[in-house]
């Protein structure tokens, strides 16, 4: 991005009002960003950050050969809004590559055990006439002694794939989830997701937008096609529209939180649906070793090979970790997501690469002097502490539709809310609700724009 946008937030000089100021410069705020200033619309984007992309990081860390995505990094499929924007943005995308692989008790497990886990799964679910929490839905229809392992692999997908709760996540959009697991191929971004944020920034830029870093929001004030958003430094932006498209977490932050936004009016009843929606916490642990020493090796006879490892699920603490193939840099990268990782909020990352060894000592059957002796590097990113997202991403609960209804409803044609937590699609939680809900919500605020 160019930091010459950026200038005008540190004086005092009135900025002209625009058409729609867009609170966030994720991928939600981006994809409507361009949307709006392509439609001829002065647009300003307001970014707490000193970087744009929000919850898509790609981190450069001494002593790692490879870039980190810190936050998303796989595309989920032929996903259609993202795919459509690598086309324009002329951005390569190539499949991940692989072996799957499953250690339960110590032993490799056949990974046919989760395609039965989910047949399982879905026979059960099929039959519900009414949403309830996954937890109740488990009690009720998996309680038997025969579907312990299932009960086991179903939790530990609910609460480390969708980072959820089971007593809050809903059954039939799990359900929906189940029914597309594994169907579609994975990608990663060639020159990571960083090129799709530069490209979308650059899009803004090109057709008369702004683009403000280190801008905090702290109050809203709007009536009628008039808004001032008043910054963390006492600048104060207008326009006829706002568009907030922060993270949920921000939306059920409280008022101490650096990232709470002051509406005024209030919005008691947005607020009130925002903490009706599912929002789960991950940890990434990336260690990087000299060599991949899971692989086949004469001369190391004491580690559990796993030749061509991609994807492994476990049942230590981390609940998956997996590897860069087809690139074959020799970095794992360790997840905890959901309430785990809610549990070490407050671990410091010294003690969470420990854990993540002591991990990997028992899925390769080695010790952590083996692993500490041949580890070049170790990072952790820790998604609750970051003060402007306070978690990850969403997942759907059984009040999830009826509060996005309000959430989406625009504010006396005023005020629009976007986001992957508001998505209307079955991939709550990913880069393609992010967008898709951002240009669809962009869109329609076009629409209100032209009287």
């Amino acid at each position: 991005m160019d930091k010459s946008t950026n200038d005008e937030t540190n004086d005092k000089t009135p900025l002209d009002k625009a058409d729609v100021i867009i609170i966030g410069g994720g991928a939600s705020g981006l994809g409507a960003g361009k949307e709006i200033a392509k439609a001829g619309k002065k647009v300003y984007v307001l970014e707490a950050r000193n970087r744009l992309g929000g919850r898509i990081y790609t981190l450069t860390v001494p002593g790692f050969s490879t870039p980190l995505e810190a936050g998303a990094e796989f595309i989920h499929g032929d996903m259609p809004a993202t795919q459509s924007l690598l086309k324009e943005g002329s951005i390569k995308s190539y499949p991940i590559a692989g072996k799957y692989y499953m250690i339960k008790n110590g032993k490799f497990q056949k990974f046919e055990n989760i395609r039965t886990t989910f047949s399982t799964l879905l026979s059960k679910a099929d039959s519900l006439k009414q949403d309830m929490p996954f937890s109740k839905f488990s009690d009720q229809y998996l309680n038997e002694e025969k579907y312990k392992t299932i009960r086991e692999i179903a939790r530990g997908f609910v609460e480390g794939y969708d980072a959820a709760d089971i007593e809050r996540a809903s059954t039939f959009a799990l359900r929906e989830e189940w029914k597309v697991f594994g169907q579609s191929d994975q990608y990663r971004l060639k020159g990571g997701y960083i090129k799709l944020i530069d490209f979308l920034s650059k899009e803004i830029i090109k057709h008369n937008g702004a683009i403000f870093l280190s801008t905090v929001a702290k109050e809203i004030r709007w009536k009628p096609d008039n808004v001032e958003v008043i910054s963390d430094n006492g600048k104060i932006y207008s326009a006829r529209k706002a568009l907030i498209t922060v993270p949920l977490g921000v939306l059920q932050s409280k008022p101490d939180d650096e990232a709470h936004l002051h509406f005024s009016p209030g919005l008691p009843e947005k607020l009130e649906a925002a903490k009706s929606i599912g929002y789960g916490t991950a940890i990434k642990v990336f260690l990087e070793f000299k060599d991949a020493f899971w692989e086949s090796s004469e001369n190391q006879i004491q580690i559990r090979k796993m030749p061509e490892l991609g994807l492994l699920i476990s049942d230590t603490f981390f609940t998956a970790c997996w590897t860069q193939l087809p690139n074959k840099t020799p970095l794992l990268t360790g997840w905890l997501a959901g309430p785990q990782a809610e549990k070490n909020k407050n671990t410091s990352d010294e003690n969470i690469i420990t854990m993540a060894l002591d991990a990997l000592g028992y899925i390769f059957n080695t010790n952590r002097s083996f692993l500490i002796k041949n580890l070049r590097a170790g990072k952790v990113v820790n998604w609750q502490t970051d003060p402007f997202s306070l978690g990850a991403y969403s997942y759907a609960t059984v009040e999830s539709n009826e509060a996005k209804k309000v959430l989406t409803q625009p504010v006396e044609d005023t005020l629009f809310f976007a986001g992957e937590a508001l998505s209307e699609g079955t991939a709550m939680g990913t880069l393609e609700e992010a967008l898709a809900n951002g240009i669809k919500t962009a869109k329609e605020l076009l629409t209100h724009l032209k009287s």
